[in-house]
């Protein structure tokens, strides 16, 4: 029901001739539009599924964010069951922070924050243990942090180093603490 009337809508983004208007993982929901109309429209269907199904949208956490030519202009307001809702410069689905800018932009600082802190939490619990089974509790708690859905987006070779720089990181602080 919801699927179908967002499908009839018309009210996504075409990517490759296919219209893209939602995407769904579990209880989490994105919504793209190519204009502002069109997200309002799909807002509208949201809600409007929401009555029928008895489900509540948390109007706090529903963001919008600008990706596109129009980033830096003042947009029109959009409401979810008449609660207005909050233009954002950056908004996080699923763990992944994305940034509004001309292009889909990812904010990998969030990423590094988590896996430094992973890091040092490894190093600060395993006072004893040997650097082998310090540096498997990295390959296997750590580094899935860092590379988590990168697979999915074609990042600039900036950040494949940045992220790179904080695994060789690993290796470095592993061979100061056997010196």
């Amino acid at each position: 029901m919801f699927i179908n009337n967002v499908i009839e809508s018309n009210s996504g983004c075409y990517i490759y001739r296919t219209c893209v208007a939602c995407i769904m993982y579990a209880d989490d929901l994105m919504l793209i539009s190519s204009s502002v109309s069109g997200l309002q429209k799909l807002l509208d269907i949201c809600a409007l599924t929401g009555k029928e199904l008895c489900l509540q949208f948390n109007d706090r956490k529903s963001h919008c964010i600008v990706i596109g030519p129009k980033y830096q202009r003042q947009l029109a307001s959009l409401t979810l069951l008449g609660q207005p809702l909050q233009w954002v410069d950056s908004l996080k689905y699923l763990g992944i922070t994305f940034t509004s800018s001309r292009t889909l932009t990812l904010d990998i600082n969030q990423t590094r924050r988590k896996f430094f802190g992973c890091v040092n939490s490894i190093i600060n619990h395993c006072h004893g243990a040997s650097e082998m089974v310090k540096l498997h509790l990295m390959e296997s708690y750590c580094y899935p942090v860092l590379s988590y859905a990168i697979e999915c987006f074609n990042l600039p070779s900036s950040c494949v180093r940045q992220l790179n720089a904080c695994w060789n990181s690993v290796y470095r602080k592993m061979c100061w603490a056997i010196t």
